[in-house]
């Protein structure tokens, strides 16, 4: 039930983003000169500004997982570390269970309550 009502929720934004990116089909330059907008120094090629606003989601995706997978190195470390302890001590159990020999099966007799004798 709220799988679906996520997924009827995100229809309207998927809705509203796709006609965004319809009547965006102009060709726009970007410019990164902040000092001149009549001449800028540094600027882009003209391509659709779909294609700009796309490009710059998924470079703020790329961004986003880096630093994501940046901060998740010391976890990561951890779990490797904590892998190679567990290892370690499986081996020496099995080792352990192999030098231990079988106890020895108790004779029947030794379970069996003692017997109360009739006088």
């Amino acid at each position: 039930m709220r799988k679906w009502l996520g997924r009827i929720l995100w229809i309207p934004v998927f809705v509203v983003a796709v006609l965004f990116l319809v009547a965006n089909r102009h060709p726009v330059a970007v410019s990164l000169d902040p000092f001149s907008a009549t001449a800028p120094a540094v600027t882009t090629p003209a391509l659709p500004l779909w294609l700009w606003l796309m490009l710059m989601l998924f470079v703020g995706f790329g961004a986003g997982a880096a630093g994501m997978w940046i901060s998740g190195r010391t976890g990561r470390q951890k779990a490797r570390a904590e892998h190679r302890e567990l290892k370690a001590l499986r081996k020496e159990l099995a080792a352990a269970a192999m030098a231990k020999p079988e106890p020895a099966k108790p004779h029947e007799e030794k379970d069996k309550p003692p017997m109360l004798e009739a006088s």
